[in-house]
């Protein structure tokens, strides 16, 4: 782990860009539950305005009051394509035109660059759309180019070169398909595998899942523990 002063820095700032996906939790939940956020602007050396979190359930009224620490992570688009995490406090909330959060500037910042761990074990149920319709499989892994899949025989046979789309339906804000052509089957294990390989469509969502599932794995990340 890596630790970035903010004070007498731009780097912090440099990290952060307008528009970043931002996963958030309450710093003294349990749980550990997260919602997702975005960084809507600073005011350097004095706070950050992100969305506000909603949700029916009631602890989402947590991220409100004033004081309350939470942790942000987030996924930078710099150079080194660094994965940040951070704790700061609500300092209050914007109520309009839309409504925001006013959290405090970090003191510091946990980072590691992702560009060397580009894929992420999944092993995760998912949808398949093919030429025959909708089937079911397993996701072994995933990268921003592609995935592999297990599909058992009696859900689909798997030919190489064929189109495949991953459905994705993941929390409230991740929903889409990714396309890609079959690569490197291999019919001798039980069940089947084989490699997708994305087209060029649908970079965002691939990129926005890519992200999500290594905020997901934080819990046995310990480089991140701020």
């Amino acid at each position: 782990m890596q630790s970035l002063k903010t004070e007498g820095s731009d780097s912090f700032y440099k990290l952060m860009e307008i528009g970043s996906r931002l996963n958030i939790e309450l710093s003294d939940d349990p749980k550990k539950m997260q919602v997702a956020s975005r960084l809507v602007g600073y005011r350097k050396e004095q706070f950050l305005l992100i969305d506000c979190p909603t949700g029916k359930d009631p602890f989402i009224e947590r991220f409100y009051i004033p004081n309350n620490e939470i942790i942000v992570r987030a996924i930078t688009d710099s150079e080194f394509r660094d994965v940040i995490a951070f704790r700061c406090l609500v300092m209050g909330v914007i109520q309009k035109p839309i409504r925001l959060l006013i959290v405090s500037i970090p003191e510091n910042i946990a980072h590691r660059q992702i560009r060397q761990e580009p894929r992420i074990d999944t092993n995760m149920s998912i949808r398949i759309q093919g030429g025959e319709g909708i089937f079911s499989g397993r996701m072994t892994d995933y990268s921003v180019s592609g995935c592999c899949l297990e599909i058992t025989a009696d859900e689909h046979l798997l030919f190489e070169d064929e189109t495949l789309e991953i459905i994705i339906d993941y929390g409230n804000d991740l929903s889409g398909k990714i396309k890609g052509t079959v690569v490197a089957v291999n019919n001798e294990k039980d069940p089947p595998t084989a490699g997708l390989r994305f087209d060029e469509s649908g970079a965002s969502l691939r990129k926005e899942f890519f992200y999500q599932l290594l905020f997901d794995i934080r819990k046995n990340d310990k480089s991140l523990d701020v």
